[in-house]
């Protein structure tokens, strides 16, 4: 007798056929509009596992952090190649049990199994869209290698690759609402997160254990082990060493097993990940009393947040609502490391990205006046954009500066919502 094959959908966060069926016609038309018979896609690792955003995209799984291949052709059923070949197929390919989207589900062992599938489907003749992973980000290159483009080539000669990767990305800036859903979820954890931050954050305790703490809530609250967090921490009254209080860092030089103490600032920057679907926040935590100049930077981040959120609205050109988050900090003769918003859902950052690049870049485009180019495209109903608020104040101190508070933001036709409620308020925790 055949044993039918285990499933654990119900165990993970799922979307619905329905959604499959709205995604792929979507990408569907566009390989029409853009002339092309197949779309080649490629997931990887990079970007703290957001390199498999695509792929994911198309076929509802990703790869586990060891590479996937998705084919999706014109016409004929998607395949799934998954990653490592040991792994996947005994006793049965192991997506089989986590996604309906696709059924053909094959190991990755390589690039020769997906030539001849390719030519099994009639490709070897076609249009090949190649879709990899660029973002919006700093990290913007193609997961596809120069020895696997030069053997796609070698095996394939008659067929015609051409760059395909925004023609997913694009779809993607725009979320459904069983997306939003899930962003809704990721913003409940992430709060979740910043409220054990601030209850972990005491003398005595180390930035690992903290850190650890966040990790836990998230994973035992249904989230993914994305673990993305900008963690650091440091002494305000200790002026004798410069600190880098400015903006976070990154794994593995954070978190680290230095004791918290009486006049440390804690800064963190983190993304939370529901199904795939990222929400960031930022939150800044001091222990003891905090010194009034501190204080004064934290009330001039809220200004930024709270008046650039304002701006978060459909038809609200990108440069004018950048220029919004940024307008307090000039008054108030701040300085910045990131001041702005970027794209978030299945990867951060996505477009639109506006954080890190001064806005006279935003609005201008070779002389050509303000709003113009970049700056004068607009934001979208159903988009999701995460701030990134993290100013200091260089006339009191270079190396230290207030994160957050920040949020990540639904851009609807009644208005900005924001998802994660990070708290306004100077969390202070008395030694």
């Amino acid at each position: 007798m055949d044993k039918s094959i285990v499933s654990y959908r119900d165990y993970l966060p799922r979307l619905s056929l329905r959604e499959r069926d709205r995604r792929w016609a979507a990408v569907w038309e566009e390989m029409i509009l853009n002339g092309l018979d197949c779309l080649l896609v490629m997931g990887d690792d990079r970007a703290s596992g957001q390199g498999d955003a695509n792929a994911r995209y198309l076929a509802h799984t990703n790869g586990q952090g060891m590479g996937t291949v998705v084919i999706f052709p014109l016409e004929g059923t998607p395949v799934l190649f998954g990653s490592p070949p040991h792994m996947h197929d005994k006793p049965f390919p192991v997506y089989k049990a986590f996604t309906d989207w696709i059924t053909d589900t094959r190991a990755l062992s390589g690039l020769k199994p997906v030539v001849e599938t390719l030519r099994a489907m009639g490709c070897e003749q076609r249009t090949i869209g190649l879709v990899g992973f660029k973002s919006a980000g700093p990290y913007a290159s193609n997961i596809f290698s120069r020895e696997q483009y030069q053997f796609l080539l070698k095996e394939l000669p008659a067929a015609q690759f051409v760059e395909a990767t925004p023609i997913v990305e694009k779809i993607r800036t725009i979320k459904s609402p069983e997306e939003i859903e899930m962003l809704k979820r990721s913003g409940e954890i992430s709060r979740l997160k910043v409220d054990a931050m601030i209850r972990m954050a005491k003398p005595g305790a180390t930035e690992c254990e903290l850190f650890a703490e966040m990790v836990k809530t998230e994973i035992a609250n249904g989230g993914e082990a994305f673990i993305f967090n900008l963690l650091a921490s440091g002494s305000v009254t200790d002026t004798e060493q410069l600190q880098h209080l400015l903006h976070g860092r990154g794994q593995p030089l954070s978190p680290t097993t230095r004791p918290l103490k009486e006049g440390d600032l804690i800064i963190t920057e983190f993304h939370t990940s529901y199904g795939g679907y990222l929400t960031g926040c930022e939150k800044s935590v001091y222990l003891g009393k905090p010194p009034g100049e501190l204080r004064n930077i934290h009330d001039v981040a809220v200004e930024c947040l709270e008046k650039g959120i304002q701006k978060l609205k459909p038809g609200v050109a990108i440069g004018e609502a950048a220029e919004a988050f940024r307008e307090p900090a000039r008054k108030a003769g701040m300085d910045f490391i990131e001041l702005g918003f970027h794209g978030h859902g299945l990867s951060s950052p996505e477009f639109p990205r506006t954080a890190t690049y001064p806005s006279v870049k935003l609005n201008t485009h070779r002389g050509a006046g303000p709003f113009s180019g970049f700056g004068l495209t607009e934001l979208k109903e159903n988009m999701v954009v995460a701030v990134n608020i993290d100013i200091h104040d260089p006339g009191w101190r270079k190396d230290v500066g207030i994160m957050g508070p920040a949020d990540t933001v639904w851009i609807t036709a009644k208005g900005p919502v924001r998802l994660v409620g990070t708290p306004t308020d100077f969390a202070v925790v008395s030694a």
